[in-house]
């Protein structure tokens, strides 16, 4: 494998190491093209499913802070835009990052404004649109990208977040769809497939 990584890689590191290590995964599997041809399939599978799933995160991440800056500036909290740029980002963080953003808003909500029903008004807001993209528009397209059933994708959001807290919540995701573009391309796993299919 060294000579064929050798000849293949040149010294000068010209190739990524997304190439590298599909070379080292083609290596791994033996002389045989049909193994070989599936660890393609597979590695391409997956790195599409990624690459559709980051760019789901990106949309949802700026609907999220396109809306909280929308309710922050109806409501009228100073630094709306600054709020809303942090509602997208935390957002990324199941769970956990909605809360947070929606404990800071609140925080600065009562030092803006001193009111008990404003300060609900904001946090709530910022849970609301947080909770309402999460619950509907998250789920849905990771569905669509995937193509798997909701269902499957919840809970291994709850068993990577319980074993893992705030890193499996962000890691489940792409740990499922691994794990269905692998089953639909060995035989052994069709039925894991199946279970985690549309």
């Amino acid at each position: 494998m060294n000579n064929l990584t050798n000849t293949i890689l040149p010294k000068t590191d010209a190739v990524h190491k997304a190439e590298f290590l599909k070379l080292r995964a083609l290596g791994l599997t033996g002389p045989s093209l049909s193994r070989r041809k599936i660890t393609v399939n597979i590695l391409d599978d997956i790195n599409k499913s990624i690459q559709s799933y980051m760019f789901m995160l990106l949309t949802t991440n700026m609907l999220v802070a396109l809306l909280a800056w929308l309710a922050f500036r109806w409501i009228g909290l100073e630094n709306a835009g600054a709020w809303a740029v942090a509602a997208g980002l935390l957002h990324l963080i199941p769970y956990f990052g909605p809360a947070v953003t929606a404990t800071a808003t609140g925080m600065a909500a009562f030092i803006q404004f001193g009111d008990l029903s404003t300060v609900l008004l904001v946090a709530g807001g910022s849970l609301a649109i947080a909770t309402a993209v999460g619950t509907f528009v998250t789920t849905w397209m990771t569905g669509k990208i995937a193509k798997m059933n909701t269902a499957a994708i919840f809970i291994s959001l709850l068993f990577w977040g319980w074993l893992w807290g705030v890193w499996g919540m962000l890691l489940s995701i792409p740990i499922i769809v691994i794990v269905k573009v692998v089953s639909q391309n060995v035989v052994q796993l069709q039925p894991v497939a199946e279970l985690l299919g549309e």
